[in-house]
């Protein structure tokens, strides 16, 4: 937290004073700070995969002699970790954070000073704050009662006059206001085989870079995502850890408890199933309520308790979320809608058209994004500034109770690779891109189903797709039939 009022409260943790404000991070939390023609401080941390050698504070140097605000985000564009960077530029904080905004930001003005925080409870400790008439409206709604992973679009808190920082946007104290900074151009338009390379090349680059500052544990199901991440292990599988949390009502037949396992054995890696199903004690119940004003006890609190008595507590966990952005999530089979209305976009999260508040917001976002979307496609960046800046950012603020996180998805470099590829080569639960990449890259890591589909069913459906988009499937059908 960032505040001109000192905090009793947190008087236990890392304590910077930054001009007339103070610097509360928690001792868990890692911290650097820089000066130079700025003063940086670094809340988390990032890391350059073209420079692997180079430490965050080694980075964050480097930046402080760099006083032109409308450089950095060209200075952070390569950069991938989680963090939230503080700029302190005569009297003013301009604050940016990681590309998928996981390092959550909010923030508010009194009397013409800034407070900022991680969540608006801490705000709290210093600042007397009123709940918005939406927080009556939301936590009474079918919507949170029917929905175990609720959530609210970014840009939105439950707040009087609180704000939250917007993936791809920074913030400066004097203008108070939000300033978009991402997309600002088309994305290039390049050969798959070009940019499949730049892309297996890359995140192989920031996983091994992680590994060597980070004592890194990776999760294991039967999905994509951490398959391709598992794919980026080759050479280094020997030295770090696999996890597999079992939780919900999840049974040991279920594919992500049996995938994993078996995947395992034949590769031989270090892996272990948690488990989180074990009983939540009063105890943790109340400081995880404490911990956010969102939490959710009854699911992710669950299994956070579970990672407590279960998960190595040095370790960073390596999550493969983000992933979807390029992987046309919204609109699984490939077909992007040619006109998108805001409604098109409430549609998208089931329970979320009950909610008035959130349908006006949606429309505000949409007609702010229209003006400045260049050739990225809406539901791309829906995925990217909402589903990962809210829903995942907020399950990662929820579970650093119990562990860091790292994201090797979380780079604007790695995404646009990504989404400068076809759709025809990234559809959700087909993705040619990510069979092609881990092929490349460790072969066989694909001995086993994903999703409990072989690898051969998955290819027959992408043929299946690509003849339907050129019109070639019916045609076709017919042939085969007065062939019989």
């Amino acid at each position: 937290m960032l505040t001109p009022t000192e905090c009793e409260d947190l008087k236990d943790w890392q304590i910077e004073k930054v001009g007339n404000h103070y610097l509360y991070v928690h001792p868990d939390c890692k911290m650097e700070k820089a000066c130079g023609k700025n003063s940086l401080y670094l809340v988390g941390y990032f890391f350059d995969p073209h420079n692997s050698r180079k430490k965050p504070i080694d980075i964050l140097t480097d930046f402080a002699r760099e006083c032109n605000i409308e450089k950095y985000p060209k200075l952070l564009y390569r950069l991938v970790g989680r963090f939230i960077l503080i700029i302190k530029q005569d009297e003013d904080f301009i604050f940016f954070h990681d590309a998928c905004g996981l390092k959550s930001l909010y923030y508010t003005l009194s009397k013409n000073e800034v407070y900022a925080a991680s969540q608006p409870l801490l705000i709290g400790k210093v600042l007397k704050l009123q709940h918005k008439k939406i927080y009556n409206d939301y936590f009474n709604s079918d919507y949170v009662k029917n929905k175990k992973e609720h959530w609210i679009p970014s840009g939105l808190s439950f707040y009087k006059d609180v704000h939250h920082l917007v993936p791809n946007h920074y913030f400066r104290s004097s203008e108070k206001s939000q300033t978009r900074y991402y997309p600002h151009k088309n994305l290039p338009k390049r050969r798959y085989k070009e940019s499949l390379n730049e892309f297996s090349t890359l995140l192989k680059n920031i996983v091994t870079t992680a590994h060597g500052h980070l004592d890194l544990a990776f999760s294991l199901t039967a999905g994509w995502d951490s398959r391709i991440l598992l794919s980026c292990c080759k050479e280094i599988h020997e030295s770090v850890t696999f996890y597999t949390l079992k939780y919900r009502d999840y049974p040991e037949s279920h594919m992500d408890m049996r995938t994993p396992k078996l995947l395992s054995d034949r590769l031989k890696l270090k892996h272990e199933i948690l488990d989180c199903q074990q009983g939540i004690s009063e105890e943790f119940s109340l400081l995880y309520k404490q911990n956010t004003d969102m939490a959710h006890l009854n699911d992710w609190g669950k299994i956070a308790y579970g990672m407590l008595k279960t998960y190595p507590q040095d370790k960073v966990a390596v999550k493969g979320n983000c992933s979807e952005i390029g992987r046309c999530s919204s609109y699984p089979d490939g077909n992007h809608k040619v006109s998108i209305t805001h409604l098109d976009v409430v549609q998208l999260v089931k329970g979320w058209s009950e909610l008035k508040f959130i349908e006006d917001h949606i429309k505000s976002w949409l007609d702010e994004i229209n003006n400045n979307i260049y050739d990225y496609l809406i539901f791309d960046l829906f995925h990217w500034e909402h589903l990962e800046g809210s829903w995942q950012a907020q399950s990662q603020l929820e579970w650093d109770i119990v562990q860091e996180t790292f994201t090797p998805f979380n780079s604007r470099e790695l995404l646009d690779l990504m989404l400068q590829i076809s759709t025809n080569y990234r559809t959700f639960h087909n993705p040619a891109l990510f069979v092609d990449a881990m092929k490349s890259l460790w072969e066989d890591v694909l001995a086993e189903p994903i999703n409990n589909r072989p690898v051969k069913s998955r290819w027959h459906n992408i043929r299946s797709s690509l003849l339907k988009r050129t019109g070639l499937a019916t045609p076709l059908y017919k042939m085969v039939n007065k062939w019989r």
